[in-house]
């Protein structure tokens, strides 16, 4: 629990800092920018001045012409020089600019007329001294044009800032040049002044601006961080394999999707284990139901085996006694005098092999009725051994399903996982989640691939049993046909009994014609023992069926109980999973835990 705090507090503070580091940036970047704003403001304003200084000062200017014009013949001593010196002096101290001089353009270049310094000033210009300021002034000036340099550097006056403009007379004439010079120093003084004043009112704007940005972000990040922490509560709880899970969608945005389809998705392999779950409980029943039908079949098999035994000893016993037959009617040529005791002999020999029969005949259709009562029952395990597979089939196609959603899950924990990495250190709350689904979709994939284990054994043990079934029911069709057979060789058999005893009959009335009599009575002795020959070969077919028949049954049972084990197996792995068919005192014991 202290974990999730840690991240969920390393996230919260992540967000606060990618949202207070801009704007603490930005307020540095305006602050810098308002006092450049500034500066280049009070620039260009005292630029405006200086130069509006300027060309006044030149407008009158013009209208001393003469005195220019004196100065340029005379030099500097004369009156003119000096009055012109003493006026731009004046106007020098006046308006506390740095200097104010005239200047002339001559072939040598430009040189000074007049320097407004005091007169005890040492570096004073003298008329004639060389100019020296940027060749970019000398073409507007020329051109007759005011020209203003930005601020430099002199050695000599420190940090500076000129206005130059041109001195017409009154013909529209240029008869010289003003330069008007500000120190640096007076516009640092305008610009803290200015400065401070827009600090005043940037400042509290910006405070305000933050702290409705601090406001917004808190609710904007613990908007995110709830629905961060509801999908990481609803992963966590399918992690530990509870499904009966739900994902509140509290923001508009990818996570709220991502909250969404978490929901969706857990719900969809809820219903799916839930369907794993009656499938095996269907399983279990359907084994008990094998196993029982198997043990009815193994009973039936003995029972059939018991009659079979008894149909061949009374075949053996009747071989015996047409042999006895056989012998009697080869002696019969030299015992004409014994005839009447032979005959009553054989006339109940007759009468005992008729009931005999009768026997034989009964206990052969008690053992038709029951190898088709065996049939029937087969055809039944053939029918319960086909749905067993079509539910496996269909438990085979849920795990595919289970395979589609597991792949799902891990491309949209891969988009989420390269999305986390794109957004650097604001995405690692986000590469938490997509890791927790990876881990939920592997565990997932695990317990599939034990599912498709188990039901790909179930499958193939249904496949084997289906193979016992049609043996079974082969079988039994065969002996069905072989008792039928039997049935009829019998009834032949009754038939020539019939006829031997009506033999026997005629025998005192016949006499003389007993040696004919005995030929036909050894025909029919001899026909009596090829019958009871194929009845004991039958016998003998039906007894190794009937054993194959107990031998598939006892297999059947024991692929029964495989068959019941490996249906425990699986709901056993279905029910490592809580769905919602978990009562509601373990979800109200959980929700509140």
């Amino acid at each position: 629990m202290n974990t999730n705090k840690r991240k969920i507090f390393g996230l919260r503070g992540k967000l606060y800092l990618i949202i207070l580091v801009p704007l603490l940036v930005i307020g540095i970047l305006i602050v810098a920018m308002s006092r450049s704003a500034v500066e280049q403001a009070a620039l260009a304003t005292m630029q405006k001045d200086t130069q509006r200084l300027a060309e006044n000062t030149a407008a009158w200017l013009g209208t001393q012409s003469a005195a220019i014009q004196t100065i340029y013949e005379k030099g500097e001593d004369n009156e003119a020089y000096r009055t012109l010196r003493e006026e731009l002096a004046n106007l020098r101290k006046q308006s506390g600019v740095l200097y104010v001089y005239m200047m002339n353009k001559t072939d040598a270049g430009w040189i000074y007329t007049v320097d407004g310094a005091d007169w005890d000033d040492e570096n004073y210009s003298p008329l004639g001294s060389e100019v020296v300021f940027d060749a970019d002034v000398g073409g507007p000036l020329l051109a007759g044009q005011t020209a203003n340099t930005a601020v430099v550097h002199n050695e000599l006056f420190g940090s500076l800032f000129s206005s130059f403009t041109p001195i017409f007379d009154a013909d529209g004439k240029a008869i010289g040049y003003l330069g008007v010079d500000v120190s640096a120093n007076t516009l640092a003084e305008v610009t803290s002044i200015t400065l401070a004043d827009a600090y005043r009112v940037i400042i509290p704007v910006f405070a305000g601006v933050l702290l409705l940005s601090m406001l917004i972000m808190l609710l904007v990040v613990n908007r995110l961080l709830k629905q961060v922490s509801g999908i990481k509560r609803g992963l966590e709880q399918a992690a530990e394999g509870n499904l009966d899970i739900s994902v509140p969608r509290i923001t508009a945005d990818q996570l709220g999707d991502i909250a969404t389809l978490t929901e969706h998705m857990t719900s969809r392999v809820a219903g799916m284990i839930e369907q794993i779950k009656q499938g095996s409980q269907t399983l279990v029943q359907s084994a008990g139901h094998v196993e029982a039908s198997s043990g009815t079949n193994r009973m039936q098999a003995e029972e059939l085996t018991r009659a079979i035994r008894e149909i061949a000893a009374g075949s053996t016993q009747q071989a015996e006694q047409t042999e006895q037959a056989s012998l009697l009617t080869d002696r019969l040529g030299g015992m004409i005098d014994e005839v009447g005791s032979y005959v009553r002999e054989f006339t109940d020999m007759s009468e005992h092999l008729g009931s005999v029969q009768g026997e034989v005949s009964r206990e052969h259709e008690a053992l038709l009725a029951k190898s088709r009562d065996n049939s029937r029952r087969t055809a039944d395990l053939t029918a319960m051994s086909r749905e067993l597979d079509e539910k496996s089939r269909l438990a085979s196609s849920i795990s595919g399903q289970l395979n589609n959603i597991v792949k799902q899950t891990q491309i949209l924990s891969l988009n989420a996982t390269i999305e986390a990495s794109r957004a650097g250190e604001a995405g690692k709350g986000f590469a938490v989640v997509a890791g927790e689904m990876g881990n939920l979709a592997s565990q997932s994939k695990d317990s599939i691939l034990e599912i498709e284990k188990i039901l790909s054994s179930f499958v193939e043990q249904v496949g084997r049993m289906n193979k016992h079934f049609e043996t079974n029911r082969v079988s039994a069709q065969e002996q069905e046909a072989q008792i039928s057979g039997c049935l009829e060789t019998f009834g032949e058999v009754l038939k020539i009994s019939g006829q031997v005893e009506h033999l026997a009959g005629r025998l005192d009335e016949r006499t003389t014609s007993m040696q004919e009599a005995r030929r036909e009575v050894e025909q029919h002795m001899n026909d009596i023992a090829a019958a009871t020959e194929q009845t004991s070969a039958m016998s003998e077919e039906v007894s190794a069926s009937a054993d194959e028949q107990q031998r598939s049954a006892e297999e059947l049972s024991g692929i029964a109980q495989q068959l019941a084990e490996l249906s425990n197996n699986l709901q056993s792995a279905a029910g490592q999973f809580r769905t919602r068919s978990v009562d509601s005192a373990e979800r109200t014991q959980e929700r509140t835990a």
